[in-house]
């Protein structure tokens, strides 16, 4: 049977249908929250009041609400902003997601194996003949690559360079099992949810680590960003003690499905 473009193009539109369909389904979004169970609640006090301080840090002073939409309003430049409680958020269902890219000014991750399959194999190939001089841009990599199938939007390579999808906070902290080691960022860098909060925190106020394997590095110190344009200059200094950092992370702990009330 000969190719034909119209029954090709129908055929992917209905996997990408079927995708779509997967992915808004219960198995993959079931919305089952303790912040679900709290915005479908309002009249119930579920989130404890560490976790309600860490919900108001998270649309107020740390600025997680300018990229991770909580379908509230962010309020960290107004004065005398009205705490937030579940009976006063906008969306039942938010995605915490603005669907953006951004570059956090995040450092290379060298423990990646990528960075060490500068050799080549037996057939002579080798993944990555850069080595640890390999720069990953983002965004920008793939707008000037051949997977861009569009050759206008090649322009726009340079000013999306370090730039990384802005992730969903859902189910941040789901894991198989309690001592099961997540790592977060595009790259894996950052190894729990409490080093997220805190390089979002200190990324410009801390000193540059000045070596590799700096053992303050996470904690006193930060690595210079793997690329250091288009950096977003939203966060880096947001100020926060180390209570409120551990209040946000409480707050993102509430956005793990599976949620089940006590009676």
């Amino acid at each position: 049977m000969g190719f034909t473009p119209g029954r090709s193009n129908s055929a992917y539109d209905q996997f990408a249908l079927s995708i779509t369909a997967y992915e808004a389904s219960p198995d993959v979004s079931p919305f089952s929250s303790k912040f679900d169970y709290a915005l479908a609640n309002p009249d119930k006090p579920v989130l404890s009041p560490d976790e309600l301080a860490g919900w108001n840090l998270f649309r107020g002073r740390a600025m997680c609400n300018t990229c991770h939409l909580d379908g509230t309003e962010t309020v960290a430049k107004q004065r005398n902003a009205r705490l937030i409680r579940p009976g006063n958020a906008a969306s039942v269902a938010p995605l915490f997601t603005d669907f953006t890219s951004n570059n956090l000014g995040l450092s290379k991750n060298l423990a990646i194996p990528y960075y060490s399959e500068n050799q080549p194999d037996r057939d002579g190939y080798a993944a990555n003949p850069a080595g640890n001089a390999f720069t990953d841009k983002g965004v920008g990599d793939f707008l000037r690559g051949p997977d861009n199938i569009n050759s206008e939007w090649k322009q726009y390579a340079n000013s999306f360079d370090g730039k990384f999808q802005t992730s969903t906070l859902r189910n941040a902290d789901k894991r198989p099992r309690p001592d099961f080691v997540k790592a977060y960022m595009h790259n894996g860098y950052l190894k729990s949810l409490k080093e997220v909060v805190h390089f979002y925190n200190t990324r410009d106020t801390l000193d540059g680590c000045k070596t590799p394997n700096d053992p303050g590095q996470r904690v006193s110190c930060w690595p210079a960003p793997e690329v250091s344009q288009n950096v977003n200059k939203t966060i880096g200094r947001l100020g926060l003690s180390g209570k409120e950092e551990d209040q946000i992370v409480i707050f993102l702990k509430t956005l793990t499905d599976g949620y089940q009330p006590s009676h």
